[in-house]
């Protein structure tokens, strides 16, 4: 017997909370490379965008006078180098916070920016026993931030019965807007911004490892929702 009550969907973010973040790094870095600034400003612009909507403001924050299709294959290019000197790792914790998820009785499911056959089968497919076995992994690219695809075409559960687990802002700010919960989960430097963005935004809970996500963490965000008081609205 669990003490969650109106939570019937926990949603985690692939590239950033369960494997290494190889998107934010790179952004900045394809960014600096290219003689743009890339700062609070630059960041709140293009994070968290479909591919095509990111290449076109760096493009233009870069001043690139390039088509946006050769902008995009420049900055897979540059993760493709990202990668090879950061491999993807799956992050600390995973398997104790899905199968921790799992007993709550919700469902529970993770999705990204990519194809699954990208990253999701390749480096997290030993854990998807413990993902909902209809929905373990959900595509986002051309419906981020992905919010409302998730909850309303995906799930089909109300807005205030899903919790996200994210690694940037623009998807704490589309769950706020519709009443949904966050946990935010901005873990490394390249976060840096993201922790801030996150509070201005009225996020109450951010964590910085995957076991402080605890089953008193989502009883606590279940009450709050149950009463719509999961947003700080002194922000």
């Amino acid at each position: 017997m669990n003490g969650i009550r109106k939570i019937r969907l926990v949603a985690v973010d692939c590239d950033g909370v369960l494997i290494n973040d190889t998107y934010l790094a790179v952004i900045e870095r394809f960014v600096t490379r290219h003689g743009g600034r890339y700062d609070a400003r630059a960041e709140r612009d293009i994070v968290g965008l479909r591919d095509v909507a990111v290449a076109e403001r760096i493009g233009r924050l870069c001043g690139l006078d390039q088509p946006v299709p050769d902008v995009l294959a420049a900055i897979w290019a540059e993760r493709e180098q990202y990668l090879r000197e950061h491999p993807i790792t799956v992050n600390d914790g995973v398997v104790d916070l899905l199968a921790s998820l799992r007993n709550l009785d919700v469902r529970v499911l993770c999705y990204g920016g990519r194809d699954r056959q990208h990253t999701f089968d390749r480096h997290l497919g030993h854990v998807v026993d413990l993902l909902d076995p209809e929905h373990p992994y959900v595509s986002i690219n051309e419906h981020r931030p992905g919010v409302a695809r998730i909850v309303r075409d995906v799930i089909g559960c109300a807005f205030d019965e899903a919790v996200f687990i994210d690694d940037v802002s623009r998807v704490a700010e589309a769950a706020r807007e519709h009443g949904s919960g966050f946990i935010g989960f901005p873990s490394s430097a390249a976060h840096r911004r993201q922790r801030r963005f996150m509070a201005e935004a009225g996020v109450r809970h951010i964590v910085g490892s995957l076991s402080e996500v605890t089953p008193h963490l989502l009883e606590r965000v279940d009450g709050e929702l149950a009463t719509s008081s999961h947003w700080n609205t002194t922000t």
